[in-house]
């Protein structure tokens, strides 16, 4: 079965569910309940927690599919990939990754969570293996969009 694609915003938000620990019942729970006071206390939305549960009820279906069989972002800015990185797997620019300003550069990921970064990573973004351990399990890779914008002008 093909992963359902969501959007960035809200990608990000059920990201931030989880990385406070919520299973998927809790999300499905808090997120069909709609109480924007402890939804707000997970974090900041991206645009807002009312949005996302408004998005949820409109779109049930598509959202436990999302939450019990994973998902893709079927876009992301190079700031959302930054922000999923550093959400997701707890890293940070300039530790765990560099931001060339045309890619990511030097990130280093496990084998497990380089498959994860694999299966939601939005299809305009590329990851390149630079090098592997495989003894240590560990993956230098670069991560750059698909398609470069060409900005020749005559």
């Amino acid at each position: 079965m093909e992963k359902v694609k969501l959007a960035l915003n809200y990608a990000l938000m059920l990201e931030m569910m989880k990385a406070k620990g919520f299973d998927q019942s809790t999300i499905l729970a808090l997120l069909n309940e709609g109480n924007e006071e402890i939804l707000e206390s997970i974090g900041e939305g991206i645009p807002s927690w009312k949005a996302m549960v408004d998005y949820y009820h409109e779109n049930k279906e598509k959202c436990h599919q999302a939450i019990i069989s994973g998902y893709e972002f079927s876009f992301m800015t190079k700031g959302s990939l930054k922000s999923l990185l550093a959400i997701k797997f707890g890293m940070n620019e300039g530790e765990d990754f560099v931001d060339t300003g045309e890619f990511l550069d030097t990130v280093r990921m496990t084998s497990e969570n380089l498959q994860v970064l694999r299966d939601m990573i939005a299809k305009n973004w590329t990851i390149l293996l630079q090098e592997e351990d495989k003894e240590q399990d560990i993956h230098l890779l670069k991560i750059e969009l698909t398609y470069k914008p060409n900005f020749k002008i005559n």
